[in-house]
């Protein structure tokens, strides 16, 4: 009777799906990883993986190394594929390769092609090219906002691999858009305009306090909260994570800006209703 194979082992390579961003490094198309990993770094169209942690070929059961991806589509869709930065990845595995609950994780990595949103990640109108980002990030791009460009023959020459652009989601109206963005800094003004009404009423700081934290307490579940107006609005999961992103810089300077005069206010109120 044969020898059965452990089960982390294959006879040929598997195709799967993953997430990633495309930069360049020294004057290379890279990939990088999608998400912050003590153990990731740069990869090219074919790589091996290797453990900077241990010494030991990757993967390991016992570690974290080795090269993530996940059988299908289905799977990326809990991770946050709507991010506009972000880059669907199909990809060949082979050599030794993990499963785990929700994928595997691989020796060796064939990069078959990169599948960029078809949205300009910065203004939301079709994406016909890349521009260079922070940190030498490429995004997808309009025209318009196309500084430092690079065409998608070029990107894919550099990685060795096909680099194109799906299709976007439809473009919500200006006047739904402009809603949205306003809802973003409406709710905390308006949340400073109660608690510094409360305060001149009961002569007391406590209200801004609260109100304060009432300010932090909203940014930090932004996400939740809104996520339902955009959805009232029938504004796409990912136009409204690119309002929120491009926006938020505003959003906090207004919001900061009330809070200043608010305080400044309350204090010389204060001081009025003491003299």
């Amino acid at each position: 009777m044969a020898a059965e194979l452990p089960s982390e082992i294959y006879a040929s390579p598997i195709e799967a799906v993953k997430l990633a961003r495309l930069g360049v490094e020294r004057d290379r198309v890279v990939l990088r990883p999608a998400f912050f990993r003590q153990s990731g770094g740069a990869y090219g169209a074919r790589a091996e993986a290797w453990c900077p942690l241990r010494d030991h070929d990757a993967p390991q059961a016992e570690c974290s190394c080795g090269f993530y991806a996940v059988p299908d589509l289905a799977e990326l869709w809990r991770l946050g594929v709507h991010e506009p930065d972000l880059a669907v990845v199909r990809v060949e595995l082979a050599g030794r390769i993990i499963e785990h609950a929700h994928g595997y994780r691989a020796a060796t990595q064939i990069v078959r092609e990169v599948q960029l949103h078809g949205t300009c990640a910065r203004c939301g109108r079709p994406a016909v090219t890349l521009r260079q980002g922070h940190f030498g990030g490429l995004l997808p791009s309009c025209a318009g906002c196309a500084h430092r460009g690079m065409d998608l023959a070029t990107a894919s020459e550099s990685l060795g691999a096909p680099v194109r652009l799906l299709a976007g989601e439809q473009r919500s109206p200006r006047r739904r858009r402009l809603a949205f963005v306003l809802a973003q800094m409406l709710v905390p003004v308006l949340l400073l305009l109660t608690a510094g009404l409360i305060a001149g009423a009961t002569r007391s700081g406590v209200p801004v306090t609260f109100g304060q934290l009432a300010i932090v307490a909203w940014l930090m579940t932004g996400t939740v909260t809104l996520d339902p107006i955009a959805r009232r609005l029938d504004i796409g999961t990912a136009e409204a994570l690119r309002l929120r992103r491009r926006w938020s810089p505003l959003v906090a300077a207004v919001t900061v800006a009330c809070d200043f005069a608010l305080t400044v206010g309350v204090i010389a109120l204060w001081g009025v209703f003491r003299g």
